[in-house]
This record gives C-alpha cells, sequence and structure tokens, in this order.
C-alpha cells in the first residue's frame, strides 16, 4: 500500500492546537473505520467507511486524502477521476453557460459515483483548520497531475457554501435531492398533512398494485435470487443510459457483502417471482433507497414504483423510529408530489490557475434555482431562497 506524508505549516488557532499532517494513502482500509465514521453524519452513508470499503473491493482501491491532529483524523476524504462518459458526472453539461476548463482532467473529491456528498470532518473549532488543510492539498495534487482543479459535486448547499467560504471554492447548483421527513405514523402521518386530492391518489395507487397480485416482502436478499436481483437492477438502469449490465451489479453487490454492508430489500413479487425491487440502507437514523429494479416486461399501471421506493419504506422507517428516508436525485416531479421536500446539492469547484467569473456563477446559480421554482414551487426546501 503506497503512502505519502505532506506536512503543510502548522497554523494555531488555539493555545492547545497541535501541528497538522496531511496524508495520501491508497484505500479507505488504511484508516481505521471507526476514526473514520466518527466523522460521518447519518445523510452522508455513501462516504462512510464500510460503503467505500465495499467501492474499493469492487473498482479497485481509490486514493483517501487525511487530514490528522496528534489525537487522531480530522478529515477524510476519497478521490477519484470522475466519469466523463456518465451525464451524472459531466462537468460541461452541468455548467455549459460558465466558461471553465470542463473538458479537462480534474481530481473529484468524495464517495465514487455518489450523488450524496459530505466531506467527513470534525465538528467544532478544529473544523476550518483541517478544511483548509484539505482543500488545498487536493489542489496540490490536482496542479501536479496536470489536471484543471478540484471539484467535489452533489454537496448540500450549506457544505459546499462552507468550503467556498474556507476555502475559497466556487459553489455551483448542479442537482436536487429528495428526501421525506418520516412521520411517527408513517405513511399515514405523512397523508394527514397532504390535501385530499393527494391522499386519493395515493390509496388508488396502493390498491391497483395490490390488484395486479403483488405481494410485498421485506429482508435480506437470499443469495439463491442474487442474480435474479442484479438482473432486474441492470434492466432498471439501462432505460436511463447505463452500459453496466447485470454483471457489473453482481460485483457491486458482492463487494458490499465483503465489507459487511448488507441492503434491506423489499420486493414486490408474483407467483413466488420478483417482479420489482428496492434496496435500502439503514444508516444512523436515516434510511436511504439506493436501487431500484423492475421487470418491464410487466407492463401493468400497478404503480410498484412508488409502493416500493416511497409508501413501503415510510412505514418501515417509521417502524423501525427513524427520522428520514433520502431519496436521491431522480423523478423529483413524482417523489415531491408523494410528500418529498426537494433540496439543492451543488459542486465545490477549485481551480489549480484561476478563478471561475463571479457574476457568471451568480447567473447559473439563479437559473438553476428559478426553474426549479418554476417546477417544483413549494416543494423546495428553505435553502433555495439563497438565489431566489
Amino acid at each position: 500500500m503506497r503512502a505519502c506524508l505532506l506536512q503543510p505549516r502548522a497554523e494555531r488557532t488555539g493555545e492547545a492546537d497541535d501541528a497538522l499532517k496531511v496524508s495520501l494513502c491508497r484505500g479507505v482500509a488504511a484508516i481505521d473505520e471507526h476514526e473514520w465514521d466518527a466523522l460521518v453524519s447519518d445523510q452522508n452513508f455513501y462516504n462512510s467507511h464500510a460503503w467505500l470499503a465495499g467501492l474499493d473491493y469492487a473498482l479497485g482501491a481509490c486514493e483517501v486524502l487525511a487530514v490528522w491532529s496528534a489525537a487522531g483524523l480530522l478529515a477524510a476524504c476519497p478521490l477519484w477521476a470522475g466519469e466523463r462518459d456518465d451525464e451524472l458526472f459531466e462537468l460541461g453539461a452541468f455548467f455549459s453557460d460558465v466558461r471553465g476548463p470542463w473538458t479537462r482532467g480534474f481530481v473529484w473529491g468524495g464517495g465514487r459515483r455518489s450523488t450524496h456528498n459530505q466531506v467527513p470532518c470534525v465538528s467544532g473549532r478544529r473544523r476550518a483548520q483541517a478544511l483548509r488543510r484539505l482543500l488545498p492539498a487536493m489542489a496540490g495534487i490536482a496542479r501536479e497531475r496536470g489536471d484543471a482543479g478540484v471539484v467535489l459535486p452533489y454537496l448540500p448547499l450549506a457544505v459546499a457554501r462552507e468550503l467556498a467560504e474556507i476555502c475559497g471554492a466556487s459553489v455551483l447548483l448542479h442537482s436536487a435531492e429528495a428526501n421525506i421527513e418520516v412521520p411517527p405514523g408513517g405513511l399515514a402521518g405523512l397523508m394527514a398533512g397532504r390535501n385530499s386530492h393527494d391522499r386519493f391518489e395515493v390509496r388508488a395507487e396502493i390498491a391497483a398494485f395490490a390488484r395486479c397480485g403483488n405481494r410485498v416482502e421485506w429482508g435480506a436478499i437470499d443469495p439463491s435470487e442474487q442474480a435474479r436481483v442484479a438482473e432486474l437492477i441492470a434492466c432498471n438502469r439501462a432505460r436511463y443510459g447505463s452500459t453496466q449490465g447485470a454483471a457489473w451489479m453482481q460485483r457491486m453487490l458482492e463487494a458490499q457483502r465483503r465489507a459487511g454492508v448488507l441492503p434491506i430489500a423489499v420486493v414486490a413479487r408474483r407467483d413466488q417471482r420478483i417482479v420489482a425491487l428496492c434496496l435500502l440502507y439503514r444508516f444512523g437514523r436515516a434510511l436511504h433507497a439506493r436501487y431500484y429494479g423492475c421487470d418491464y416486461r410487466l407492463d401493468d399501471r400497478d404503480f410498484r414504483y412508488f409502493v416500493l421506493t416511497c409508501y413501503e419504506p415510510i412505514d418501515y422507517a417509521a417502524r423501525a423510529g427513524l427520522g428520514e428516508l433520502r431519496l436521491s436525485t431522480s423523478a423529483l416531479h413524482a417523489k415531491a408530489k408523494r410528500g418529498a421536500r426537494i433540496e439543492p446539492l451543488a459542486a465545490a469547484v477549485l481551480l489549480t490557475d484561476r478563478s471561475l467569473d463571479p457574476i457568471a456563477v451568480r447567473r447559473h446559480n439563479r437559473r438553476f434555482a428559478e426553474r426549479h421554482r418554476r417546477e417544483l414551487g413549494a416543494h423546495l426546501s428553505p435553502a433555495w431562497r439563497a438565489f431566489l
């Protein structure tokens, strides 16, 4: 395992502050799991130690940049190269109205292929000091490799703005995510706050699901059915442009199992055969919906997507005493209609040789926010007000 140490000048922010060091190592396994996860919030599951270990097993170990004090780990961030052939990670498509070196290479920060990122970092008075070590070290790596800069995508807006204030990064909105605060009464409690039309539609969708002969089951994935699960997930991903097939999905699931990440599966069966499923992951008090799979040869209008990704998980989360169901970045309109709030996601961008035009950045962010206000209106979280 390669490891090199960078030793920047220590900056003292208090009489008891220690000199900090920055290390670059290969693979998240080089850092203690408990130290790492102590810095990870419930919302940041895709930067948890076990999830990142699963990615390392499946895709090869990535580099990890970390900031240390004498007391232990203060901040850490996986580094990767992005995926130019995937529109979820295409900077030129995100920021076509902001002039920048988007066709060049960047050092990407955060979990690979993650659509929710936060930098695992200590809270309190050492936080700003740790982040001031971390991002400039990332920019230094980009400079040494001839890359244009550093990008941390899919950050909650507050996190991106913190990096802007502390490290001088530019904040550019580029996506949004749907999340549901789980009421004690589950789906019934959520619908109690909706209008009568919405409540009627939800009941009608659940009834249509049952009429088509679907039966819901919760549990772990049976090894004998893992191939079927991978096939259905790959089928769904292919509908949205993915070229990674069932074998790739099987490899991801096997790597997760090896890392100790066991999804919670909610499946719809007909005649003992799985026709659709959703894989969710519990972390702290949050439940994260990650993969949906479906047999599209059954062209019934049975609303299995919403039953398995929204309605059933809301009730499951309520029974388990969880506070939040996190529904990622797809189908925002449909999820908002079913009770989700829509929260902005931004990239923090730090170029190696210049800054982005602040006027163009402000114009881009305003246009992005205004488009979401037109389309999603009352479903937007308060964070959008910063641009409206």
